[in-house]
């Protein structure tokens, strides 16, 4: 496994995830400066298929983006996030909560091209992502927050006076 920042690469051919592995990945994205960590089961950004186990701490901003032309979801393992979609110009037109019970919705699927953020809820939450290949990058909206302490914290609010 080789480790780049908070990154993690599985090289072997049969891969698993244990709970000692979750709480490592917990550990990473705590230390490191963005808050999250990720374990890549795909070997390398060129394949079809880009399957991850991701750790979010609270902390973490995940900038509102989109995938044109891919399809990704999530399970969850642990924890409780929130997704909220946008329109155009940024107004929010659906969130989904998602969390790590059976009994609640804990899988989603995303296969159109819209702005989304994921919020973690929950002091960790941990899912397996799948996405399709190769990695391109993501494209992120004019209207998103500066990047600065104050307006991540408002555009966060905002989204969760929604929910409530």
């Amino acid at each position: 496994m080789l480790e780049t920042d908070s990154v993690l690469l599985v090289r072997q051919p049969i891969a698993t995830v244990s709970k000692e592995r979750v709480d490592q990945l917990k550990q990473q994205a705590f230390l490191a400066p963005l808050k999250r960590a990720r374990l890549c089961l795909h070997h390398s950004h060129e394949k079809a298929v880009q399957e991850m186990v991701i750790a979010f701490h609270k902390d973490s901003y995940i900038r509102p983006h989109r995938h044109p032309n891919k399809t990704e979801s999530f399970h969850m393992i642990e924890g409780k996030v929130l997704i909220a979609f946008f329109g155009e110009t940024g107004e929010v037109f659906q969130t989904l909560l998602l969390e790590a019970d059976v009994r609640k919705n804990f899988l989603y699927r995303l296969s159109s091209p819209y702005w989304h953020s994921v919020l973690c809820l929950t002091e960790f939450s941990v899912f397996h992502e799948v996405a399709e290949g190769p990695f391109a990058g993501s494209e992120y909206p004019l209207w998103e927050p500066q990047n600065t302490g104050e307006s991540i914290a408002q555009f966060r609010h905002k989204i969760l006076e929604i929910v409530q």
